[in-house]
């Protein structure tokens, strides 16, 4: 038997999530939208006398995407920032992985703005970054579209960063 006490379990919700870089300590990311981590354990069939059986086969880490509001002053001059830890543009050569993969955390909160669960995304880094359109016919808010791709994910009560 389930006893569910409705001041103390709530659902988690789609709208109450928090993301956090430990490129940028202390701030968080504007995001209107955010995958959570997933994985594929890519089952491999193995053939046996008259039948087969499935085994798990390598764990990959599927890349998730975020959208982002592009506030004035705050988005675009941070992820830029990220675009010159991948790469020195003027010189068009890559750094190192060191240079630019880091931790990132996506927070479930509880209805107070509380995390109840963090997923850790190790190794991350974007894969790919769309500083969004530009458009007269609309007065619609300018969204960064980001792929993030990671090394694995655990899931617990991580500090922020």
């Amino acid at each position: 038997m389930r006893v569910v006490v409705p001041e103390v379990f709530h659902p988690s919700l789609q709208f109450r999530y928090v993301i956090f870089s430990s490129r940028i300590p202390g701030a968080a990311v504007y995001a209107r939208s955010a995958q959570q981590p997933g994985f594929d354990n890519n089952p491999i069939k193995v053939d046996y006398g008259n039948g087969s059986f499935k085994i798990k086969g390598k764990t990959s880490w599927e890349d998730i995407s975020i959208r982002c509001y592009q506030f004035e002053g705050i988005t675009l001059p941070d992820f830029w920032k990220y675009v010159q830890q991948h790469q020195i543009v003027k010189s068009a050569r890559d750094n190192y992985a060191l240079t630019y993969k880091h931790d990132m955390r996506l927070g479930v909160l509880n209805p107070m703005g509380v995390p109840i669960g963090m997923w850790k995304m190790v190794g991350a880094f974007f894969s790919s970054v769309r500083f969004g359109d530009m458009d007269w016919g609309t007065d619609d808010v300018v969204e960064v579209d980001l792929t993030i791709s990671y090394d694995f994910a655990e899931y617990g009560l991580f500090s922020v960063i």
